[in-house]
């Protein structure tokens, strides 16, 4: 396997990742996965050819978040 797949694999294990724990419904993983796929996490797919545009779309049609949700993302 070259070093180039190798890191490819790596950012899409980690985005994947990071999209379960921002559907998921503890707020702990929830919230911070969100705020981190609408900025870094944007930027890495972006090593995968997929439009950050495209992750940061998908974050905003995600369920609003509850109340006390909304506080851990202050």
């Amino acid at each position: 396997m070259s070093e180039t797949l190798a890191y490819r694999r790596l950012v899409a294990a980690i985005l994947v990742r990071a999209a379960r724990d921002a559907q998921t419904d503890d707020p702990d993983l929830a919230a911070p996965a969100r705020r981190w796929l609408a900025r870094s996490g944007a930027a890495w797919a972006e090593m995968l050819d997929i439009p950050p545009e495209r992750v940061t779309a998908w974050v905003g049609k995600q369920p609003a978040l509850s109340y006390a949700q909304l506080a851990l993302c202050e």
